[in-house]
């Protein structure tokens, strides 16, 4: 009978309803998408003749490899620009920090649409920044194209790896890094052994929000590709052609999109796994004072990145995000403390949102809820749910790889004082979490 009761605790209803919520939503639209992905308008039945199409003919195939270039060099961009950014930030007195911190945020909040027409009114072949250069004999670089493609995302996207790392680096306890520095390590040699490895779940959980973002867009690559066409813009194109379209094709396309992801994903799972550091946080470091020309160095190339990143950002939107960080919290103590099935496959299930492109989850959730029993298609409720659905990964990797760094012994600690797990959870673990759920937070 003890054991029934433990079975059926909070925590156990908690699974119940998330999973109940993403089979709903998620699975069951994507499976939607995947069965259309075996049918055609020229064959009658089942048939393989979407993918045959795709893996034999280049136009398509060459889509994925242009997607899968973009994403990886992105991803390697951001690292560069991101993790140096949220080493200088979390550890010296940058001039206007808490400034520069806002802008940084900002300059993630604007829907890929309208960032990309901003970029090209500012940086274009008749923008106001390449305008102003030219009249002074300096003609700026292309941003069409890849490499517009890039330098875009580049500056869009760092956010993700610097609020991820910078959080997890203000919560490193100090008196490790005192300990090597007294053991004769110069603080090179302390960054690259101690600092990154212990925050390297939090800069991987940055990195594959970049891949996953970088891969789904749909909306810079239309506006500034200029031909250079990526696998969203060719599903887009497939879904609505002017000679009618191929939906079936489109899902096919969408369903390897998904797989690349997944396996991405999995990979970054397999590596952060294997190694994996946790420290109690006892002392987070402590800020480092500099003076005159010292600090307007460290701050120069900051201001720069953020300048570059806040300009193109006019519009911004939050919704849902009450229910976005409840969820991210619960979930993400689930899938780090509570390990087993139930735990891997929410953590599987929470990141399909990002290897799906937007485009796509939202004519799944139409397709799929269009009819009897449940229609949702017009109202405000779809457009809530798929922002939840979408931006959910968010918090829920950002507290993740926050929980992998705490130490399990903090919250043993509470409970062996006769403390409830719920009660733990609400006044230790969810208090230590709140930095990471935060960040996430604002993402969403």
């Amino acid at each position: 009978m003890v054991t029934s009761r433990k079975k059926l605790d909070f925590w156990f209803w908690v699974k119940v309803v998330v999973i109940g919520f993403m089979l709903i939503f998620l699975i069951y639209p994507f499976c939607t998408l995947i069965t259309r992905s075996f049918f055609s308008n020229k064959t009658a039945g089942f048939t393989f003749e979407n993918y045959i199409r795709f893996f034999t003919k280049k136009y398509y195939y060459s889509a994925l490899g242009r997607s899968l270039f973009v994403s990886i060099v992105t991803t390697c961009t951001t690292l560069l620009v991101g993790v140096p950014i949220a080493y200088i930030m979390s550890r010296y007195n940058v001039f206007g920090k808490n400034f520069i911190h806002i802008f940084i945020i900002m300059s993630l909040m604007s829907p890929p649409f309208i960032g990309a027409y901003s970029w090209i009114m500012l940086f274009g072949r008749a923008g106001f920044v390449t305008k102003l250069f030219a009249n002074i004999g300096i003609h700026l670089p292309s941003i069409y194209g890849k490499l517009g493609i890039i330098l875009v995302f580049t500056f869009k996207l760092f956010p993700y790896v610097y609020l991820y790392t910078s959080g997890a680096m203000g919560s490193i306890d100090s008196s490790i890094e005192e300990a090597a520095e007294n053991l004769g390590s110069n603080k090179l040699r302390r960054l690259l052994t101690i600092t990154l490895p212990v925050v390297a779940p939090s800069i991987a959980a940055g990195a594959i929000m970049v891949f996953m973002t970088s891969l789904a867009d749909f909306g810079t690559p239309m506006l500034i590709g200029e031909g250079y066409m990526v696998l969203p813009v060719l599903v887009y194109n497939e879904y609505m052609s002017e000679i009618g379209g191929n939906a079936h094709l489109a899902s096919a396309l969408s369903v390897v999109v998904v797989l690349c992801s997944t396996t991405v994903l999995l990979v970054q799972k397999y590596f952060v796994s294997r190694k994996n550091y946790v420290m109690t946080a006892m002392r987070p470091p402590k800020e480092e004072v500099l003076h005159g020309g010292k600090r307007f160095l460290v701050t120069l190339p900051v201001l720069l990145v953020t300048l570059i990143g806040i300009m193109p950002q006019i519009v911004v939107i939050v919704i849902a995000i009450v229910f976005i960080i409840i969820l991210g919290m619960l979930i993400s103590y689930i899938v780090v403390r509570q390990k087993g099935v139930a735990g891997q496959l929410m953590d599987l299930l929470i990141m399909f949102p990002f290897v799906i492109p937007g485009a796509v989850l939202g004519i799944s959730l139409i397709v799929a809820f269009n009819k009897q029993p449940v229609i949702l298609t017009g109202t405000a409720m779809i457009m809530i749910i798929a922002f939840i659905v979408r931006k959910l990964p968010y918090t829920v990797r950002s507290g993740s790889a926050f929980l992998q760094q705490m130490d399990v012994s903090v919250e043993e600690a509470s409970i062996s004082l006769g403390v409830s797990p719920m009660k733990t959870f609400v006044y230790v673990t969810a208090r230590l979490m709140a930095p990471g759920v935060l960040s996430g937070a604002i993402l969403s």
